[in-house]
């Protein structure tokens, strides 16, 4: 027994772990050819079934992350050397060496879905310059500024150099027309904008919660003292005035309570007390949601998106 599960622990460790090194071409050309075949075999199933063998690929992709949760891990599951004792570390062995190859996968598998967004996008937008939908001269900037930051920004990280002939980091030194390029669009142009967008959003931002802290309820009233308190407490000349005052009253009436109507004080109050335990409890129905989404993704019950 202890023989079949050492032999069954090598071979779950070679077929995991122990890729050929040699050959790793000749494997990336079968593992293309068979992905193109599957792909051409996937095209040619009826479509009545097709959502039933992405149901079943979505469930066994899924299926490794979730069993290395239920499962319990081995304590030396990362070590090489070790091997399992029985049937059921043998399980969590297998289910631990999954893990890294089925994350590789899913990385090939969104780079591909990335290329498949690349592809439509500029389809889609060198249909509307070539009919001259409206709007049209909007797609021709993009399909200009797409091309032009991917040359540049390619070029720029096959030449840039930051490691000198023994290794150690340093100031680039081949620094030229694509760096500077680069740093031109990215640096120069697309963060200013971006900058600048999120610049115009804040007035957006401060037109709502303008209309959010209008005093007409006891809510809106507390919403709008704890708000008025948190920002007076950033202002530190204020909070400065405000919280020597407050001492000299101390000292005046010898009544500590009243070191609480700092401002610096009653702003650490409302975050620790109300603010944290709010945004806990927010993130916490947050992840139950997500958590149910990702059951019903992982089970074929959301069907959005998938034609039957």
């Amino acid at each position: 027994m202890n023989n079949s599960i050492f032999l069954l622990a090598q071979n779950t460790e070679n077929f995991w772990r122990k890729l050929p090194g040699q050959g790793l071409v000749i494997w990336v050309i079968i593992g293309l050819l068979l992905g193109i075949a599957l792909l051409f075999a996937f095209t040619q199933v009826p479509s009545n079934l097709r959502r039933w063998i992405i149901v079943g690929f979505t469930f066994f992709a899924g299926l490794p992350y979730v069993l290395a949760y239920l499962w319990p891990k081995p304590i030396g599951a990362d070590l090489q050397n070790d091997i399992p004792r029985n049937m059921s570390e043998q399980i969590g062995f297998t289910i631990n060496q999954a893990i890294d190859p089925v994350g590789k996968i899913t990385n090939v598998l969104q780079a591909f879905l990335l290329g498949v967004g690349i592809f439509s996008l500029v389809r889609v937008h060198l249909t509307k310059v070539r009919r001259k939908s409206e709007n049209w001269g909007f797609s021709t900037v993009l399909l200009v500024c797409f091309a032009l930051m991917t040359t540049v920004g390619f070029m720029d990280w096959r030449q840039r150099k930051f490691m000198d002939d023994n290794g150690l980091l340093n100031e680039p030194a081949n620094w030229g027309f694509f760096q500077y390029a680069n740093d031109l669009l990215f640096e120069g142009m697309y963060q200013q904008m971006d900058s600048a967008m999120f610049s115009m959003i804040a007035f957006f931002i401060l037109s709502a919660a303008y209309r959010a802290f209008r005093i007409r309820s006891v809510e809106a009233t507390v919403m709008m003292a704890s708000a008025l308190i948190l920002m007076l407490n950033l202002m530190g000349a204020l909070t400065y005035a405000w919280g020597t005052g407050i001492e000299n009253l101390v000292v005046q009436t010898g009544n500590p309570f009243f070191m609480n109507f700092k401002l610096n004080v009653m702003a650490d109050w409302l975050r620790s007390t109300m603010q944290i335990p709010a945004i806990r409890a927010i993130d916490f129905g947050v992840f139950l949601g997500a958590l149910a989404m990702g059951l019903r993704l992982w089970l074929g019950l959301e069907k959005g998106g998938v034609s039957s």
